[in-house]
């Protein structure tokens, strides 16, 4: 309720602010799980998948056990990752959406469609990436994990980015109207002299 009583650019200093502390905080974190992510992908899927080749437990293929253990720590570090990308798709919006049209000058609604905007680009390319890592422990375990994870994540990704693209062009829109006004402004001042 304080946010709404706050001028344009008390909210667009303070979101700046808050914005640059974000990053600081959540860059150093996605960094480390990433690093931690692609190790474990890469001794999962160099070492210990090809030494377990041919062993079973029971019925149980020790390979498809081991991608099994894989994908459960790869989701873990994963979930982390999504934490941090929100936080940081925030920061990245609340810092365009301060230098973007009235520079320094920022409302609650184009804050919001920033964030929708970026949240939803940074969450596609995290899960195509993220994806990625799956993709090969998910064919271990069984092929179409694998095929109707990538089908479920286009649909998902092609709503998320239509969404995305609908509230930038509400913020686009507004300063359209915002430029074309002035422009009118300007050209009626113009002709009147």
């Amino acid at each position: 309720m304080a946010s709404e009583k706050k001028t344009p650019e008390e909210l667009g200093r303070e979101a700046h602010i808050d914005a640059t502390r974000e990053l600081r905080d959540s860059a150093p974190k996605i960094g480390i799980n990433i690093g931690i992510a692609v190790l474990i992908w890469v001794v999962g899927n160099y070492v210990f998948i090809p030494i377990s080749q041919g062993l079973f437990i029971q019925m149980f293929a020790v390979t498809q056990l081991i991608s099994l253990v894989v994908i459960i720590a790869l989701a873990v570090l994963v979930v982390g990752v999504f934490k941090e990308v929100k936080d940081i798709s925030d920061a990245g919006a609340a810092l365009v959406a301060y230098q973007a049209g009235r520079v320094g000058s920022v409302t609650p609604e184009e804050l919001k469609n920033y964030r929708i905007a970026f949240g939803g680009l940074l969450y596609v390319l995290v899960v195509a990436a993220a994806f990625l890592l799956f993709a090969q422990q998910l064919n271990l375990i069984h092929p179409a994990l694998a095929a109707i994870a990538l089908l479920a994540i286009a649909v998902w990704a092609v709503l998320t980015l239509y969404r995305s693209g609908r509230a930038l062009s509400r913020t686009v829109e507004r300063y359209a109207k915002e430029w074309a006004g002035r422009l009118e402004e300007s050209i009626k001042g113009a002709g009147a002299e």
